[in-house]
């Protein structure tokens, strides 16, 4: 085979000894030795030789350290110790992140190579990050019945035409026709977009948002351990509590309706300005949290979204490491992958325990450890060149 330099580009060349190369691997060095050549000028090259130092398993493991939710410099140190050795820089874990999210499939991808099934039922939400000082939102679609992402995009608001771009996309994956119902939190742009777009289709307001809501309104946390709060206080928080969770989780429509009459009276008694609130705000599209009723294959709440959306904002505080915008998409591109092909542990669903939501559509996958590993291998993906 014939060679020539790279510096110079002469064609005569003679071998030159070999070099031992320093390899990169996940858990240790590893030393190879490449057959050197020296041209006539004098030039020493090793042919081809444009790889990183750094094998796929080790750029995968970086990855995946940093997908744990573990900060740029905790990796760093991670692999200080095991390797007893300075090896990487804030600007090498992001360069990997880049490479593996530049190369790894997107979420259609994903969806065109597994065809995941659907249940023809979508939850939406949104979750809020901050970015440079900037405010965004990922507004997701979830299949409530696997947990898989159907869609996603970044928003800077929860507006209704930010919702339609979402709903248009996931509903041109499924069909319209396939649209069995929906679920959300009830913010106004959604339920718009929802009534323009899929007026037929039936829309189940999450109760167990509505309870959340009600949290940060009225302390019902506090009533154990508050200290400021008279005994007279507990009393008639621990009371509101009760007759609120008897609305949103009644047994038939009309009981919902009754305990929702029942709770109105207790707040006009009390006069408590956050019982009040906390009542108004279940009061504005109550017909939505009683939808369930009246189609027994729907639920009454979507709160898988909200497992999600605790690991998602934990995952995107560390975008404060990420100086160019673009990288924000492949850091959300990750996570959704990883979400995706990660088995769920502690469910209070038996069936889903030790399967990934996109097992959960169907797909059956081989037995894997590392999902970056199995897509590059499955996909002969390169991360070194």
């Amino acid at each position: 085979m014939a060679f020539y330099c790279p510096t110079c580009k002469n064609a005569s060349v003679k071998k030159a000894g070999k070099i031992r190369i320093e390899k990169v691997e996940r858990t240790r060095f590893k030393y190879i030795f490449r057959q050197a050549y020296r041209c006539m000028k004098g030039h020493l090259f090793i042919p081809n030789h444009n790889q990183s130092s750094f094998t796929n398993s080790f750029i995968e493991f970086v990855v995946m350290l940093y997908l744990r939710s573990l900060s740029i410099n905790s990796v760093i140190q991670i692999v200080r110790v095991q390797f007893e050795k300075d090896i990487l820089t804030k600007e090498t874990v992001l360069d990997f992140i880049e490479k593996v999210s530049d190369l790894l499939p997107t979420l259609d991808d994903i969806d065109n190579i597994y065809h995941p099934k659907r249940s023809g039922y979508l939850s939406f939400d949104g979750v809020w990050f901050k970015y440079k000082n900037k405010n965004f939102v990922l507004l997701v679609c979830f299949d409530p019945d696997t947990f898989d992402v159907v869609e996603t995009k970044i928003e800077t608001d929860e507006t209704q035409a930010g919702y339609e771009r979402l709903i248009t996309e996931a509903v041109n994956k499924i069909g319209a026709i396939n649209v069995k119902g929906a679920y959300g939190d009830g913010d106004r742009g959604l339920i718009k977009a929802l009534n323009r777009l899929l007026p037929h289709a039936p829309f189940q307001l999450c109760v167990f948002h509505k309870e959340l809501r009600m949290g940060q309104v009225v302390p019902v946390k506090s009533v154990g351990f508050s200290r400021q709060l008279t005994v007279y206080q507990k009393h008639d928080i621990k009371v509101f509590q009760l007759l609120f969770r008897e609305v949103i989780y009644a047994s038939s429509k009309d009981d919902s309706v009754k305990a929702l009459d029942k709770l109105k009276k207790y707040c006009d008694k009390t006069q408590d300005e956050r019982f009040l609130k906390a009542y108004r705000s279940l009061n504005y599209n109550f017909k939505y949290t009683l939808i369930h009723f009246d189609y027994p294959n729907m639920e009454r709440d979507n709160n898988i979204i909200e497992g999600f959306n605790s690991i998602l904002k934990r995952r995107l505080k560390l975008l404060k490491g990420f100086k160019k915008p673009g990288n924000i998409e492949k850091y959300i591109k990750l996570i959704l992958l990883d979400y995706r092909f990660h088995e769920f542990i502690a469910s209070e669903n038996k069936r889903r325990n030790g399967r990934t939501p996109l097992e959960l559509t169907g797909i059956i996958l081989p037995e894997y450890y590392n999902f970056i590993k199995l897509l590059r291998e499955s996909l002969k993906l390169d991360f070194t060149s």
